[in-house]
């Protein structure tokens, strides 16, 4: 049962953020790779593995968010082998603007929830990240 519902979720928020990539011109796997790099940056190969991609896909969204000036990229100081993905300030601003209007979209659903049921909710999907990461 929980399955059920769980899909149905995810299935949902798939929508909502598909919805939101689009607005901003940014495709699905685009979006993950962009909402998924640390203002302080992060290696491509760590990037390749929270977001469960081969390092092939990765760069080949990488090199469309350096053409859109969304990323930056540079050797690593860690490892020389490696690259580090930074947010420019572009990014910035973008990553500001998706999760403002994720924020709204998600408000829209959740406001006529009471406050109660809204902090056990918060509370319900925090446990579930830190469990699945």
């Amino acid at each position: 049962m929980i399955t059920e519902y769980l899909h149905s979720f995810i299935s949902n928020m798939n929508v909502i953020v598909r919805q939101i990539a689009t607005q901003n011109t940014l495709s699905l796997s685009q979006y993950f790779t962009l909402t998924n790099i640390s203002t302080s940056g992060i290696s491509m190969s760590e990037l390749s593995t929270m977001l469960g991609v081969d390092n092939s896909t990765l760069t080949r969204n990488i090199n469309v968010l350096i053409n859109r000036d969304l990323v930056t990229k540079s050797k690593s100081e860690h490892d020389h082998r490696g690259y580090t993905i930074r947010l420019s300030q572009q990014g910035e601003q973008m990553m500001d603007k998706l999760e403002k209007q994720m924020e709204n979209t998600l408000n829209k659903f959740i406001d006529d929830i009471d406050s109660e049921s809204k902090q056990i909710l918060i509370d319900v999907i925090e446990n579930l990240n830190w469990k699945a990461s």
